[in-house]
């Protein structure tokens, strides 16, 4: 896992509970890194969940619910950081009909190694899509957390139903998402 992603948690970690909570979950969940991440370093996502079962402990937040907020952070992060990535994008269901024949062909230049989920994109409607997930990581918590970051971000309105397609409930889902149509402005 891209250690960039590491690296913007514990920095959500610090901004919202403060560098001593930083320190206490590096410190209790043992991680073989130490805590010893760099941006372009490669960690295993064990670690990351390492991390966040021991914030879940010490905050009493549902690990799930802390990978959904991570993911609306980290898209508004990915999007300040990469600003280029939405030239010519006009609508959140544009941005996610191209996630694998774009997004992360760009992910893969900057991070040759990265080991990426695959999404596949399907129209139902202007207000309707079914985005699948699939991951050998159990991440569709922050996947989801990233889909509604992108919802927030084109100020749609997202609801998302979550369908998920075995019984590990992270690695494969299928993502139901509507949006609120924008209101027509008039001249």
């Amino acid at each position: 896992m891209l250690g960039k992603i590491f690296t913007e948690f514990l920095d959500l970690v610090e901004e919202q509970f403060g560098y001593e909570m930083v320190d206490k979950i590096l410190i209790e969940s043992n991680v073989p890194s130490q805590g010893s991440y760099t941006a372009v370093g490669a960690y295993s996502h064990e670690e990351l969940f390492a991390l966040v079962i021991k914030l879940s402990e010490s905050v009493n937040v549902p690990t799930k619910e802390l990978m959904l907020i991570f993911g609306q952070v980290m898209f508004k992060r990915l999007v300040s950081g990469h600003p280029e990535i939405l030239n010519a994008i006009d609508d959140s269901f544009e941005l996610l009909s191209h996630i694998d024949d774009y997004i992360h062909v760009e992910v893969l230049k900057l991070y040759p190694n990265a080991q990426l989920p695959k999404f596949s994109f399907n129209r139902i409607s202007d207000t309707e899509v079914v985005l699948t997930y699939q991951s050998s990581r159990p991440l569709a918590s922050f996947a989801q957390g990233l889909l509604m970051g992108c919802g927030e971000y084109f100020n749609e309105g997202f609801s998302i139903r979550r369908e998920p397609q075995t019984s590990d409930s992270e690695t494969d889902v299928v993502f139901v998402i509507n949006r609120a149509m924008k209101e027509c402005e008039h001249a």
